[in-house]
């Protein structure tokens, strides 16, 4: 038995919003990655959680 598979071609649009959503990604990363003397502080940290819901829910 043979299954045929379909491909879909990917259209730009949905490129363009996976590239805008990686670049989202790595500049909420950047919250938490400045570290103040080795020690994360409790605003970065929050600023990250807060950044990522928002991205998330998007």
């Amino acid at each position: 038995m043979t299954t045929l598979i379909k491909h879909k071609r990917v259209e730009f649009s949905e490129l363009f919003y996976d590239l805008v959503f990686v670049f989202a990604i790595s500049k909420v990363t950047t919250l938490i990655d400045h570290l103040h003397n080795g020690i994360l502080t409790w605003n970065s940290f929050l600023d990250f959680l807060i950044a990522t819901l928002f991205l998330i829910d998007s």
